[in-house]
């Protein structure tokens, strides 16, 4: 799902929002991490990208072979207002690696703001990705967020499933016959956030470099 690509300010961060991490267990017996994504993370990140089967590709980025590293500093140095990235990771011979990447961006207005996710294929239909989708719409209803809107290939089946098992409503796009529109109005009530656990205060502290006065903990 192609998302806007103007040219990045600067870049600058006041405030991480880790009160959106969450931690949960799953099946394989591996215990992965929700979090916002971190600067540091555009190297977890290509290899996230570089490691999706062309067809998994396609899906997520409409055709584009290969991001610039331009394009990947961009998604990993985000403001987490305008612009929030959701990250899903895991332990693999003990180093961290990203299993799943969903984010959105405000469109002008700041009512509604455009989606976009993508799985690493050995783990699509696990739970990941409705997991990541959950904690995207919570994370866009407490910031106030109307709606949020993404397209997805008419042919991309198992997305368009997940968009109905996460109440988005799908219509065809009147401009591209091979895209679908997915639309979710939102809740105009706050939902409430996962308290951060000990370990993960501990964590963020490590890996932010600013310090913890730029956490919100």
């Amino acid at each position: 799902m192609p998302l806007s690509q103007q040219p990045a300010p600067p870049y600058q961060i006041h405030h991480y929002p880790a009160t959106l991490i969450e931690t949960r267990g799953h099946r394989r017996e591996r215990l992965l991490t929700m979090r916002p994504i971190l600067p540091q993370d555009a190297a977890l990140l290509e290899q996230l990208l570089d490691g999706l089967a062309p067809e998994t590709r396609r899906n997520r980025f409409h055709g584009a072979l290969r991001l610039s590293p331009g394009h990947l500093l961009q998604m990993s140095q985000v403001d987490y207002s305008r612009h929030l990235a959701m990250v899903v990771t895991t332990e693999v011979d003990g180093a961290e690696q990203l299993i799943a990447d969903a984010r959105y961006v405000v469109e002008p207005g700041g009512d509604g703001a455009e989606f976009a996710l993508v799985v690493a294929d050995g783990w699509q239909c696990l739970g990941v990705g409705a997991w990541a989708m959950q904690s995207l719409q919570r994370a866009a209803t407490n910031a106030g967020l109307q709606w949020l809107h993404g397209d997805v290939l008419n042919g991309n089946l198992p997305m368009l499933n997940l968009m109905k098992r996460c109440g988005f409503a799908l219509s065809p796009a009147a401009d591209d016959e091979q895209v679908v529109r997915a639309l979710r109005w939102l809740a105009p009530q706050a939902v409430p956030l996962p308290a951060v656990r000990p370990s993960l205060r501990s964590w963020l502290r490590r890996a932010w470099p600013a310090g913890p006065h730029a956490l919100a903990l």
